[in-house]
């Protein structure tokens, strides 16, 4: 039915159920994209292979030419449209470099074949289908490219989650590389260990990204703050004077605080932010207006189109177009936002054994009575509590990219008694617990503090 669905014109009289995507479970509908992905891969397969036994039945011993320097040379250049495979052959001390010189300028009935990778030195390992070895080329590939001293992404301190660097010096080859990347994962089947806000799947999907709760995710913060701006009672004061803001976007660009006007013109908007190589001669603006009752809904949602496009528009364009080399525009459409959301990152399963190898202790150890009642009750935990705790700890319920171990999470003793409820530092990742009478009363605070988690959390 998929194959059939992507070759289907719809009319007035005759219309295909998946041009209806809801009525189908979401399972079923990764189960139709990934028969797609599968049906393509298929073709490429069968194409390179039909070419490769045609070549072979025309001149089986390739003795046509006779120089053998010559014969290498026709073989090389044949490989493009003979091999079955897309092999990358990878070292672990330059997996990000090894990995761009390898897919770049790959045709692109290459990278619709099944991927093949060698990970390591001298050929190293041989992965396919769902192995292993491609799981760790891709975890180790995506870290590096999305990794903030790279200066592509940005990774948000607090909900650790990976965002566009505005006006990047890196060229935007690299952006187009990286979406290629995260195509040939999602093309093979396999899912990535990062996290993007749904502003990044809503703009892959072609929908606009224009309301406060579309970043809600991202930057919670922020949208708090424009939240608070747009229901200011002004009997409680002029707006002006007591959010003070200018009708700018502002961001630090490494370490260089970067503002443009975002103009109270409706009619024509502003619609470019400086680049790296302009931002020494770019002025910042000396005298914006204020943003006043009149025009707080304007100056709200060209903020959100500044975050999430104005200032990062070249570099998501490049990211897309890498992004799409793989994947077929009209296959995504089967998919809402958060669920292609869940194709790429996978269900951020929180592992409590792989997070107990990884925590630290201060005040006590891990043998300790209290830490042992912890992990006890936690790891009954089901997924919704999880992710509460890993949110009252590190102010966010997701694994940030590389996994568990690139997370901070520290379990400190905070005194004795059963008075206080558990609380946290969560810019250090800190949970601070205090020495429980009994596995029962530790159960209940810590519950308590979870269910009441804004009120108990420390910046």
């Amino acid at each position: 039915m998929p194959l059939e669905w992507l070759q289907f014109e719809s009319n007035k009289r005759t219309v295909h159920l998946l041009d209806f995507p809801y009525l189908f479970n979401p399972s079923t509908l990764v189960t139709y994209f990934r028969s797609i992905n599968y049906s393509r891969m298929n073709q490429a397969y069968e194409v390179a292979r039909a070419t490769s036994g045609l070549m072979r039945s025309i001149d089986p011993e390739m003795k046509l030419l006779p120089d053998q320097s010559a014969r290498y040379r026709l073989l090389d250049r044949l490989q493009t449209g003979t091999s079955c495979f897309m092999v990358l052959e990878i070292s672990r001390r330059n997996v990000l470099e090894d990995t761009f010189n390898a897919i770049w300028r790959r045709e692109e009935r290459e990278i619709m074949r099944p991927l093949k990778i060698r990970l390591g030195e001298e050929g190293g390992e041989e992965g396919m289908d769902s192995g292993g070895v491609q799981q760790e080329f891709f975890r180790l590939a995506i870290a590096a490219a999305l990794d903030a001293d790279y200066g592509t992404f940005t990774i948000d301190s607090r909900t650790k989650m990976t965002w566009f660097q505005p006006g990047s010096p890196e060229p935007l080859w690299k952006f187009e590389l990286i979406g290629l990347i995260i195509s040939l994962a999602i093309y093979n089947g396999l899912t990535l260990p990062v996290t993007f806000p749904k502003a990044l799947y809503q703009k892959l999907l072609g929908e606009e990204v224009s309301e406060l709760h579309h970043i809600e995710d991202g930057w919670p913060d922020l949208a708090s703050g424009l939240t608070t701006l747009l229901e200011w009672d002004e009997k409680d004061g002029l707006v002006e004077d007591i959010f003070a803001r200018t009708y700018e976007f502002s961001v630090e660009q490494f370490g260089q605080p970067i503002s443009v006007e975002m103009g109270t013109n409706v009619a024509t908007p502003a619609t470019h932010w400086p680049q790296f190589a302009d931002a020494h001669t770019s002025a910042n603006p000396v005298d914006a207006p204020m943003v006043t009752n009149a025009n707080r809904n304007n100056y709200v949602s060209d903020y959100i189109r500044f975050l999430t496009d104005v200032s990062i528009r070249p570099q998501f364009d490049a990211f897309k177009k890498g992004f799409f080399a793989c994947i077929s525009p009209a296959s995504l459409t089967l998919f809402t936002p958060t669920d292609l959301q869940s194709i790429l990152e996978g269900i951020q399963e929180i592992d409590i054994a792989e997070l107990r190898r990884c925590t630290r202790y201060i005040g006590w150890d891990a043998s300790h009575r209290t830490v042992r009642d912890f992990w006890s009750i936690v790891k009954k935990y089901d997924m919704e509590h999880k992710k509460k705790l890993l949110e009252f700890v590190t102010a966010s319920d997701r694994v940030p990219v590389g996994g568990i171990r690139n997370l901070q999470f520290t379990l400190q003793r905070n005194g004795i008694g059963d008075g206080q409820l558990p609380s946290s530092y969560t810019c250090y990742g800190i949970l601070l617990m205090p020495e429980y009478s009994g596995k029962e009363v530790l159960k209940e605070k810590l519950g308590m503090a979870l269910e009441n988690s804004k009120g108990f959390g420390f910046a």
